[in-house]
């Protein structure tokens, strides 16, 4: 039994060593894998690259349309703003012209502009033409003088004109003409004809202001009632609450000159008309 164990034991060694595990083999195939897996790995980081530049090129190109547009946006701004600018330059000039032309047609109706009583005013001379240094009396003029010119169109004949052309018309009355009541009879019938005009409220305060001249305090100050109540939103609502102020002062009425000017440095603390309503306050 022994004897067989052994022979058994002695063919297995040998079949061994005849026929060796194929060990070459197994490294080569080990090799081909690993050869194999690593290129498939370098192919998907180059993709991946190339991929991640294609991201960068094309954010870059969106940054660099985005920066173009910015600076053209921002040229365009400074462009408006210049042009902003300039127009407000010219607004202001013409802002200050008429301040400076409504100064002074206050200033000459606050002035209260002498007017020669009826009846003794002196009898113009006149210059015969063709001669200018003979003046003769009126009684003395010949009747062969050229006749009179036709009859000029009133001046507070309204028809045909534009809102703007009949209030331009009302403030030559006042300002080059002095004829005060042809303006109050103009700036009346523009309130009529024009009342939906940016410039009615200014018709009122002019007819406020020629009443005030005259001394009929009632109808002056419905006029300047009706700008601060009826417009709002006028430039000419500053000016008229100092008005009233005035007006209240000159019937003694102390507590409603008050009232006004306290409504106006309020409502209008920047205005000029605010700056005369601090002082006219200190004085009552």
């Amino acid at each position: 039994m022994k004897k067989t164990v052994v022979v058994a034991l002695s063919l297995v060694a040998v079949a061994v060593a005849a026929d060796p595990a194929p060990v070459a083999d197994l490294s080569r195939s080990s090799a081909q894998g690993v050869s194999l897996q690593t290129s498939g790995r370098t192919g998907s980081v180059s993709e991946r690259l190339a991929a991640l530049e294609r991201v960068v090129d094309a954010r870059a190109a969106a940054q660099l349309e985005m920066q173009q547009q910015l600076d053209s946006l921002l040229t365009e701004v400074s462009e408006l703003r210049g042009s902003t600018e300039e127009h407000s330059f010219k607004l202001e000039q013409i802002l200050q012209q008429q301040r400076d032309i409504y100064q002074e047609i206050d200033r000459r109706l606050g002035g209260g502009a002498a007017v020669q009583p009826q009846g003794t005013a002196a009898a113009p001379t006149v210059t015969p033409a063709g001669n200018p240094a003979a003046v003769v009396a009126p009684d003395e003029v010949a009747t062969t003088q050229p006749a009179a010119p036709a009859a000029a169109k009133p001046a507070n004949d309204l028809a045909g004109l534009s809102d703007q052309e009949a209030y331009n018309r009302g403030v030559d009355l006042i300002s080059k003409e002095k004829d005060y009541s042809g303006a109050i009879n103009l700036f009346e019938k523009f309130i009529v004809q024009y009342p939906k005009s940016n410039l009615t409220p200014n018709a009122h305060y002019w007819l406020g202001q020629l009443y005030s001249r005259n001394n009929d305090m009632s109808k002056a100050k419905g006029q300047f009632v009706a700008v601060v109540d009826k417009f709002p939103n006028s430039s000419k609502v500053p000016d008229s609450l100092l008005k009233l102020g005035e007006l209240a002062a000159k019937q003694n009425d102390v507590a409603l000159a008050r009232r006004y000017y306290d409504r106006l440095i309020r409502s209008f603390p920047k205005s000029k008309a605010a700056g005369l309503a601090k002082n006219k306050l200190e004085s009552l």
